[in-house]
């Protein structure tokens, strides 16, 4: 279901120099079959819970229930933020389009004007409410939750309770009791599986049954694709071809990665990429601090953006172009006749958009800049389900072979606390240090 072609990333391809040496490949291969190792059996002790999700075939089968018997909706606000947002993005660019709803609205913001719009565009009694928090004490998602919970009771009363539901741990935590003392129904994210490796659970496969997917096809890939993650064979497994590369082209300065899917249905795997490669592997290794700054791009808009820097900008990039052999949509013909406009008349727009994915890649790639392909067999839920995998996989290498935890991201919490201090004036030596700072002599701009 998914193909890694990293030939344009070498520099027996790209020139002496330009790219990774194939020395370097061949020295670091027995290392990362390690690494392989390393991951399996740290799965095999009941850890990487992830990694157990392509399995879990129960967990898509209570929210295509609770779909089946949910009652009538045009409208769900979905409200969650992180990983607990990212993974409805991907399945809703998936979703069936049609003439009416359902539509996802997606609140992972406290900037009141976009919950105040919804609140008064949408009705209550054709709308579903979903809470997304992994730790069920999440500010921004418990913020927005709350105030949407309570315009749904003022509206409906006691029957509020059969359109809400939540997502968050399977152990206990504030918002799952809550959802027990009101009567909400609460789909779990398994222990041990982090917010940005939970597509593959309720909080992803929950937006897909509502927005018309089968919840059962991301997991049917994603089974698929761990079956060769896991191989100790570079020929055969996606996940350790892309870590490799991208490790080697870090080490040898490229610093920076871009994912760049073409295809509306894939556009949402680069913020996705982006907070899982960002808050992974941006770490304080054993000889100090690791990880690249990853950067998503989107198909040919980009082309009239980033391109440029690619092409003649710092060479501190790897870039993944990422598309899929067959959109599986109709494919609309550009007529002839406007000529004068285009010559592209007779082409149908699935040729186009594979033609400048094709030659973007050969124009950085010609510019002596690293480039790696990733095909997805189609656009649809099970391709998706395999890329998430490989990707997630492809992280657990890459923080093996960086001698890190890939799987916990000690910085962020301090920003959490200090937003609390400022809020709620406790603890009192942050508040003091954040006043200290407040005061000091502003350098401003008027």
């Amino acid at each position: 279901m998914i193909e890694v072609d990293s030939t344009f990333a070498f520099d027996d391809v790209l020139g002496r120099g330009r790219g990774i040496q194939l020395a370097e490949l061949t020295r670091l291969t027995s290392e990362a079959f390690g690494a392989v190792e390393r991951v399996r059996a740290a799965h095999a002790r009941g850890g990487l819970a992830w990694l157990g999700l392509p399995e879990r075939m129960d967990l898509a089968e209570e929210v295509a229930a609770w779909r089946a018997s949910s009652p009538p909706f045009d409208d769900v606000l979905l409200f969650g933020i992180g990983g607990s947002a990212l993974a409805a993005l991907l399945f809703g660019a998936l979703a069936p389009r049609g003439p009416v709803g359902p539509r996802l609205h997606l609140i992972e913001t406290v900037d009141p004007s976009r919950l105040s719009f919804l609140l008064q565009t949408c009705r209550a009694e054709r709308t579903l409410v979903v809470g997304v928090s992994k730790s069920g004490t999440t500010l921004e998602t418990a913020a927005t939750f709350l105030i949407a919970e309570a315009w749904m009771e003022r509206a409906l009363g006691a029957r509020a309770k059969e359109r809400i539901a939540i997502i968050c741990d399977e152990e206990e935590n504030p918002l799952r009791a809550r959802a027990t003392r009101k009567g909400y129904v609460a789909f779990p994210v398994p222990s041990g599986v982090g917010g940005r490796f939970s597509a593959l659970c309720a909080v992803g496969l929950l937006p897909a049954a509502l927005l018309g997917l089968d919840p059962r096809e991301p997991l049917r890939g994603a089974r698929l694709a761990a079956e060769r993650c896991l191989l100790p064979d570079l020929a055969k497994n996606p996940a350790l071809a892309l870590a490799l590369t991208h490790h080697l082209a870090a080490q040898a300065g490229r610093n920076v990665t871009v994912l760049w899917p073409y295809g509306e249905a894939l556009r949402p795997l680069g913020p996705w990429w982006v907070q899982l490669v960002g808050e992974s592997l941006g770490k304080i290794g054993p000889h100090g601090a690791v990880g690249v700054s990853p950067l998503a791009a989107s198909g040919p808009a980009d082309q009239h953006s980033l391109l440029q820097l690619l092409l003649e900008g710092p060479d501190d990039k790897l870039t993944v172009f990422m598309g899929a052999a067959s959109s599986g949509a109709s494919d609309p013909l550009v007529p002839p006749g406007g000529e004068e406009l285009t010559p592209v008349g007779g082409k149908t727009l699935g040729q186009i958009l594979r033609a400048e994915q094709e030659a973007t890649a050969f124009a950085v790639a010609r510019a002596g800049r690293p480039v790696v392909t990733v095909t997805l067999v189609d656009s649809g839920p099970a391709a998706l389900g395999a890329a998430l995998l490989t990707f997630e996989v492809m992280v657990a290498l890459w923080g093996e072979l960086l001698g890190i935890n890939a799987f916990d991201q000690p910085a962020v919490a301090f920003g959490k606390k200090a937003a609390l201090a400022r809020l709620l004036g406790q603890p009192l030596d942050l508040v003091r240090e954040m006043d200290a700072a407040r005061a000091r002599p502003r350098r401003l701009a008027r």
